[in-house]
């Protein structure tokens, strides 16, 4: 190297550092030492040092780039290593991603998991605070339940990006936590396909195909068909049927066309169908305090005279305490019953299940408009029908049903569309130096039809014969729109000193509208199919000897939401060399607010939007050493998180009606570090593996309660609820795992090329603790119970595939696999409502899975 060109390198590498200092951490001085380059012999050397299969293209900026280019903590995963883990689900990315959690979240179905990275997920009845996106457009999404898209979204995909962060300037929704791209494989200008076959445990049936076919030059089709049959694995004694079944179909067709040189248009249209038996809810506990509490409450009924709420209310008469001695024994035998079964076996009360339908097709067209400049249009349109119903108890007692055996099949819960426009400009100027991206999006999502909702909750008879049965109709409305432009600036534009320096800069500003209406009541079913509508759920009947007799009209409310705020980002990135880059960027995040279905004053039917200041620095790296190629990307963050959506109990003592608001008023601050390593020590050898740690606290968390709450003042399940000024400050933050560890191995075993490429793909995953109640901690400080089960216990899965590729020179690729090899049990979500309602129960996770997969394929 020349001193001159060694000057302008030393120069550039001072101006870099002292311009993102002002943004970074200033923890990250690695880059300088252990892989610094600047005596690389030439740029041979350079690529050298780049790991083979380790170049995926991302669009994390909204164009094609080197996942290594891209200034922001990104995980990419490619089409190869989505088959060799074995990752058929959103829950599976968990293993794989940095900060990344994937669950239930306590919510009434497994097949829902809501995503959470670095702390922020979805609220209740919010929007979600990480999006999962199609081919560069949103999924639509459930509201009664926090899912997004349907089955079958993993399959023939190219890569899948999960970009950590807000993401609010360039992408579609707003979102406070980050994105995930799903990016189908699209069609190719080769005869090609394959068609594959699996099997496995559970009489586990799947099968996949795949035909691309190049219609001309300017005409190409990809078809994509999959399906997958699986037994459940936990066997419901009482309904003699298996839950936790997977039972899907999709298919998905591309079509890529070039009507003239230089306009390209690529439609992609979809659908997938689900059912299963539900979900296998395994009881844990009963309240049995709480339910004889609830018997025994004095209720006025006359001047000065009183009676217990179970002498007056049999449905309330929990454990015989409101009419005579409390004897409880009918909860405890259950919960007895349950232990002895284990935790693959259960009994429900109500006959759960699960039924879902999506589809959507979405049209990507490009227009260059010269050589500098590409016009973008993205349309789509998507809708998505969900049934559901699930015995969250666990057992044969009332006492929480998130739906009902007969009624609940007869209308869905979700049923949505989703129309949604994107307008974009993406140019290059100053020789490439400056690349920018303007646009618009517009997207709204309303209901489809009549959605209806059923549930039997807290009732004290033994049967759901005579329980009253709770009814919702809920119609919600989103819509936004924005306007945006982000662009980056090479400053060697202006000076060769200053070259792969670059500032990167956007803005984006959104109107956000929610239109909600929810009428809701409960009913006592009547011979012949009548209903006795008793009260509405979130006030009192004035009247209460007669029935509502138009409860459609009676119960109703409907609010309306209208905010708007702006996104921006500003960051800087250096390269000294073409292994080695250092950024550093501030990102502001902002999600919607929401309508509260559940609520009970009028001015707790609306919450507002959430924000987030996203702090972060890091470097990314290619080494060579010694012939050992190998990758090491570190970043570190810290989240100033405000207005902070929060759901609790809610009740109004004028009416009497019970329900919940949506707090708006938390901040807290999450930091953390993330690391993503990879090293080949040899061609036949592959070790790798991520890490990441985060902590987090409320600054403030406090807010008046109109039912009562225990907070952090709270000794004892005997210490006295607060009402106004309740204090939450020192609980933790739900849905965060404070460490996060996944490693690999990949082995190649040499054999001849007649015999075919052997390869052994080892993994073992750790998943930290994890909180998931908002107000709530497992114990008071004096060891009495509070909310049992709301921290998630930690857990490690080992994993492992064997690969067979080119069996004997055929074009045959035999897989084997097996996941959970230790038959872990592990806990992946619970219900949170032991104080609220008197139930505790939880889903375990999938049990050890083994199988084999046979795949042909054919042409090139």
């Amino acid at each position: 190297m020349s001193d001159t060109m060694r000057a302008r390198s030393e120069t550039g590498r001072r101006v870099a550092w002292a311009l993102l200092a002002s943004v970074s951490l200033g923890s990250f001085a690695a880059p300088q030492i252990a892989f610094a380059a600047e005596d690389a012999a030439d740029e041979q050397a350079a690529e050298n040092s780049v790991p083979n299969n380790m170049e995926i293209i991302v669009t994390a900026n909204r164009r094609e780039e080197r996942a290594q280019d891209v200034p922001i903590s990104i995980t990419a995963i490619s089409a190869e290593s989505i088959r060799e883990r074995g990752l058929t689900q959103l829950q599976d990315l968990q293993a794989s991603v940095p900060s990344l959690v994937v669950g239930p979240n306590g919510q009434a179905s497994r097949d829902v998991m809501s995503p959470s990275i670095r702390g922020q997920s979805a609220s209740f009845q919010g929007s979600p605070a990480v999006v999962v996106y199609m081919n560069e457009v949103p999924l639509v999404s459930a509201i009664t339940l926090s899912g997004q898209g349907g089955p079958g979204s993993f399959v023939d995909l190219q890569n899948v990006q999960v970009l950590a962060g807000a993401q609010g300037t360039l992408f579609g929704r707003n979102t406070t936590g980050g994105a995930i791209l799903l990016t189908p494989a699209k069609p190719t200008d080769k005869l090609e396909g394959y068609v594959q076959a699996g099997f496995g445990n559970y009489s586990m049936v799947e099968t996949e195909a795949v035909l691309n076919l190049p219609i001309s030059d300017k005409v190409r089709l990809r078809l994509v068909g999959a399906s997958r049959d699986r037994d459940g694995f936990t066997h419901d004694v009482n309904w003699n049927k298996d839950r936790d079944d997977q039972h899907w179909r999709m298919g998905r067709v591309g079509l890529w066309i070039e009507p003239v040189e230089g306009v390209t248009n690529y439609t992609l249209g979809y659908y997938g169908k689900s059912h299963s038996n539900g979900t296998g809810s395994i009881a844990k506990n009963f309240n049995t305090n709480y339910f004889v509490g609830l018997a025994t409450r004095p209720i006025p009924v006359a001047p000065g005279v009183s009676l217990p709420l179970g002498a007056i209310a049999p449905t309330f008469n929990f454990c015989g305490a409101g009419t005579g001695p409390a004897n409880c024994s009918y909860y405890t035998n259950l919960l007895n019953q349950q232990n002895a079964r284990g935790i693959r076996q259960t009994a429900h009360g109500m006959d759960s299940f699960a039924k879902l339908e999506s589809w959507g097709v979405n049209n990507t067209t490009d227009i260059e408009l010269s050589s500098t400049l590409k016009l973008r249009n993205i349309f789509s349109y998507a809708e998505l029908k969900s049934y559901y119903a699930n015995d969250q108890d666990g057992t044969i007692a009332p006492v929480y049903d998130t739906g009902v055996t007969v009624e609940s099949r007869t209308a869905p819960r979700d049923w949505y569309k989703q129309v949604t426009e994107e307008l974009q400009f993406q140019g290059t100027a100053l020789n490439d130096k400056l690349t920018y991206t303007v646009g618009g999006f517009y997207y709204k999502q309303s209901p489809r039809g009549t959605m209806v909702s059923y549930s039997i909750n807290v009732c004290g008879l033994q049967s759901v014969t005579g329980c009253p049965i709770g009814q919702s109709q809920i119609s919600v409305t989103n819509e936004s729109k924005a306007l945006y432009a982000q662009g980056s600036l090479d400053f060697g534009a202006f000076s060769p000193a200053l070259d792969r320096l670059r500032l990167t800069a956007g803005y984006r500003y959104t109107w956000d509208t929610v239109d909600g209406s929810t009428t809701s009541f409960s009913y006592v079913p009547l011979p012949g199919g009548a209903k006795y509508v008793t009260a509405c759920s979130w006030k009192s009947n004035p009247n209460p000897t007669q029935p509502i007799a138009d409860p459609l009209n009676t119960c109703l409310f409907g609010a309306r939401l209208k905010s708007s705020s702006p996104n921006w980002t500003i960051g800087l990135d250096y390269r000294p060399n073409d292994n080695i880059m250092v950024y550093g960027k501030v990102t502001r995040g902002y999600k919607a607010g929401g309508f509260n279905s559940y609520a009970v004053f009028e001015n707790t039917r609306t919450f507002g939007p959430e924000t987030v200041t996203d702090y972060e620095a890091g470097f990314k790296t290619d080494f060579n050493a010694g012939g050992m190629r190998g990758r090491f990307n570190v970043n570190g963050f810290w989240l100033d998180y405000k207005n902070i959506q929060r759901a609790a109990g809610d009740f109004n003592r004028a009416t009497g009606g019970n329900g919940a608001i949506t707090l708006n008023n938390a901040s807290a601050e999450i930091k953390g570090v993330e690391v993503e390593a990879m090293i080949q020590p040899t061609q036949n050898i592959e070790l790798g593996g991520n890490y990441s740690h985060l902590s987090a606290k409320y600054k403030s968390f406090k807010f008046d309660s109109s039912s009562g709450v225990w907070d952090c003042t709270a000794q004892s399940i005997t210490s006295p609820k607060v009402f106004a000024g309740a204090d939450m400050t020192c609980r933790p933050l739900q849905y965060l795992s404070p460490n996060i560890l996944s490693v690999y191995g990949r082995f190649s075993l040499p054999v001849s090329e007649d015999v075919g490429n052997f390869s052994l793909f080892l993994s073992y995953n750790w998943t930290d603790k994890q909180p998931t109640a908002p107000f709530s901690t497992e114990r008071f400080p004096d060891g009495t119970i509070n909310e049992p089960g709301v921290l998630l216990p930690s857990y490690g899965l080992l994993n492992a595939t064997i690969d067979w590729k080119g069996v004997m020179g055929a074009p045959v690729d035999l897989s084997l696999f097996a996941t959970n090899i230790t038959k872990k049990n592990y806990i992946i979500s619970n219900t949170g409502i032991f104080q609220t309602i008197g139930a505790q129960s939880v889903i375990y996770g999938e049990p050890r899975m083994f199988g084999l997969r046979l795949r042909y394929s054919f042409g090139n």
